[in-house]
């Protein structure tokens, strides 16, 4: 029986901005900030060297407002401002994404979570085994027994079906209706007020999600809670809305493009080379 290939989505902007954070300092010559493209090509050098690697696609977030911040204006409002010096970077790292022939995905309008979350299903209906490199916890809603998420680099951070229901008490796909009722702060997500995740997850796993909940607050002990789930029952089925990742993004998929050649006769790797020399990451030149 021949092995599925192996598609890996990698969430550009969260390596991004890790690598703006992880390494200080480091320039080009004429005074360019480098920093987040040198640690953001570390990291892809690492996965293109992994073993097993067919098929590889990197996707951004663009900076325009997207269908959340339409229908909720508070979206993500307490986020600072990226930094000027790593939206500079950003035009870099696709060149350097782009001299290893590897797509990338964005669209205005949409998320990249929407966006991974639209190739990592339309990967598994082509038998993919998909891989999704991303710390964003909105992505373990998608994980299936085809789809996992690498958070990060520790040997522990790949959650698939068990991981995630050991970590949360739910299936992975119940994690939008704990969202929706816990709320998320990072993202300002409202929830309902006096749920946090540990009383969301018993709630989901009480009554099986979101509606099970509303429709039995009075079976629900803590006058509080009931009263609260009673009143911001619109604002937790926004919340619902807001977290449930989109799997129809409309976005041109070619896997073909998406292939790994870093290994094959259409990897120029003269052309990165020169590009690692002008940027001045001689360490990481090829040979």
């Amino acid at each position: 029986m021949n092995q599925k290939k192996t598609l890996y989505l990698i969430d550009g902007n969260s390596y991004a901005y890790r690598s703006f954070y992880a390494i200080k300092d480091l320039k080009t010559r004429e005074g360019l900030p480098t920093n987040a493209v040198y640690g953001f090509t570390v990291s892809l050098l690492k996965i293109l060297r992994r073993e097993r690697l067919d098929y590889i696609g990197i996707v951004f977030d663009l900076p325009e407002p997207t269908f959340r911040h339409k229908e909720f204006a508070s979206y993500k409002a307490n986020r600072p401002k990226m930094p000027d010096e790593l939206i500079i970077q950003f035009p870099i790292i696709k060149e350097v994404i782009r001299a290893f022939n590897i797509p990338i995905f964005e669209l205005g309008g949409y998320e990249a979570d929407d966006i991974i979350a639209t190739l990592a299903k339309e990967g598994e209906k082509n038998v993919f085994d998909v891989f999704v490199m991303s710390p964003d916890k909105d992505l373990l809603q998608i994980i299936t027994d085809n789809i996992r998420v690498i958070r990060s680099a520790k040997k522990d951070a790949v959650f698939d079906r068990k991981r995630v229901y050991e970590k949360y008490g739910v299936e992975p796909e119940k994690l939008v209706d704990i969202a929706a009722l816990g709320g998320d702060s990072s993202d300002n997500i409202p929830g309902v007020p006096g749920i946090g995740e540990k009383t969301a997850s018993k709630l989901v796993k009480q009554f099986g999600d979101l509606d099970g909940v509303l429709k039995n607050t009075d079976k629900i002990h803590g006058e509080k809670i009931r009263k609260n789930l009673n009143q911001f029952s619109h604002q937790a089925e926004l919340s619902r809305k807001l977290v449930c990742l989109k799997t129809d993004v409309p976005i041109r998929i070619c896997w073909e493009d998406c292939a790994a050649k870093v290994y094959s006769v259409d990897f120029n790797k003269s052309k990165v080379n020169r590009l690692f020399a002008e940027l001045g990451f001689n360490k990481l030149i090829l040979t």
